[in-house]
């Protein structure tokens, strides 16, 4: 009945707990171990996925021979909206022994920006067609091959189509260029052929602010660091209250903090290691960025289009884009936290803290692998994007890939926001009765009856 007469949203004693929480945080060396971990991979990620891009651009470069024979096509056609130009005498070399199904030199058709348009060629394509667009963004070019709707053209001749018309692309490079040493750097950025798309799915495309291998990347990416970090603080949370409420130590703390105070104190001291990890990582990848670039002149856009993990992603998309990203890992680990709290205090005995770490795990599982399963799935990504837990590993990342406006967005954050609300209020109604409760009920049960109390 005291609790009654008491604000149970005080703070009161929640700086003595945020402290002795960073304090024990800091002197645990799995954390440290695994700070330094996470620290050094979002530092160099992106330096490994050039270098590894590099490794196989080469072993491909040594093994390019792709001939018109390879092509089981009827007509080729190649747009080139590059400020390069290019002409038949770019493709005719290398045909290689043509057999009865390859592509015949004379249905090669070759467009520069000014002869035609994407729209009219793709209207000419037939079921046996295919359409080879080069398209400059930004610090490389794209080659992408498009074919009609009702296509008949087999994947391996789109791809065969693709990588023809890169080699001819190159050659009309460096037939224009003089190979000073700004124009060789020019000359080595990446030429992607990496994507092969039907006319509605060329149109999809075209909505989004990057490629769907680099927001399958940045997907990864991001959901992995939101699994670890928020299954080391749940764990940590867990652990801390349960022993707390196994040694007698919470009915002595409690006496000079507050309930709200111990459980709030135990997650902002878990959150500022964890955002503070991920901000040495984005200060060693700036830093890393920086060298790859003005020391070692590498062309680091390469690294977009290539398949993986980016655990470089704070430092890649702007100050808008490190903003967005660490608000949602605040509004995780945030409700992990909260919901850890409650559950580790919901248990009566040592043997519990298993079954409550279970039920926290479970979720961020779920969240994570509907994420990486089915995020890549357009028709997904706006539900995805609003649903918690899938939410806190999707939402921001589909803003940053172009797939979800901003509303949508805004919309995310207020649900995450609502939910967190709910979180606390259920924290502050339960927290002190389950702490001092040695109910063996079932957990659910003991935390809707403590909420009553």
């Amino acid at each position: 009945m005291n609790q009654s007469r008491e604000n149970i949203y005080s703070l009161k004693g929640f700086g003595k707990v945020f402290r002795f929480t960073l304090i024990q945080t800091l002197k645990n060396k799995g954390f440290i171990l695994t700070a330094v971990m996470m620290i050094l991979m979002m530092a160099f990620m992106k330096p490994m996925m050039y270098g590894f891009s590099k490794s196989g651009s080469n072993v491909a470069k040594k093994a390019l021979s792709t001939s018109l024979s390879e092509i089981e096509a009827e007509k080729l056609y190649i747009y080139n909206e590059t400020d390069y130009s290019m002409d038949m005498s770019h493709v005719t070399p290398d045909t290689g022994n043509p057999q009865e199904k390859g592509l015949k030199i004379e249905n090669v058709k070759v467009y520069n920006k000014s002869e035609s348009s994407e729209e009219n060629l793709i209207k000419e394509l037939g079921a046996k067609d295919i359409l080879v667009v080069i398209r400059a963004e930004a610090r490389k070019y794209m080659v992408n091959a498009i074919v009609s709707d009702s296509s008949e053209v087999a994947v391996k001749s789109m791809d065969s189509a693709a990588e023809y018309t890169r080699e001819a692309f190159e050659g009309a490079r460096k037939d224009q260029m003089k190979l000073d040493p700004e124009t060789l750097q020019s000359l080595n950025s990446g030429i992607s052929t990496g994507s092969v798309l039907t006319e509605s799915e060329m149109h999809a495309e075209e909505e989004k602010s990057m490629s769907t291998r680099e927001f399958g990347a940045i997907i990864m990416g991001f959901a992995l660091i939101i699994m670890l970090v928020s299954s080391l603080s749940s764990s940590y949370i867990i652990s801390s209250v349960n022993e707390e409420k196994s040694s007698k130590l919470a009915e002595s703390l409690l006496v000079s903090v507050r309930p709200m105070a111990l459980l709030m104190g135990k997650i902002i001291g878990m959150l500022s290691f964890v955002i503070g990890t991920i901000l040495l990582g984005v200060i060693g990848s700036t830093i890393a960025d920086y060298i790859m670039e003005n020391v070692v002149h590498a062309d680091m856009s390469i690294v977009n289009s290539t398949a993986g993990i980016n655990l470089g992603i704070f430092t890649s998309y702007g100050v808008d884009g490190l903003i967005v990203l660490l608000v949602e890992v605040l509004f995780a680990l945030a409700s992990f936290g909260v919901l850890s709290g409650i559950m580790g205090a919901a248990c009566s005995k040592t043997e519990d803290q298993q079954n409550a770490t279970s039920v926290v795990m479970m979720l961020t599982v779920v969240g994570y692998m509907l994420c990486i399963v089915m995020g890549m799935q357009d028709k997904h990504v706006e539900i995805l994007s609003l649903v918690p837990p899938v939410s806190y590993f999707m939402a921001p990342v589909s803003y940053i890939g172009g797939r979800i406006n901003i509303g949508m967005l805004l919309a995310s954050f207020a649900i995450q926001a609502v939910l967190l609300v709910g979180l606390v209020m259920l924290s502050a109604k339960t927290y002190r009765n389950l702490l001092l409760s040695d109910s063996s009920k079932p957990k659910l049960a003991a935390i809707f009856k403590a909420a009553k109390m």
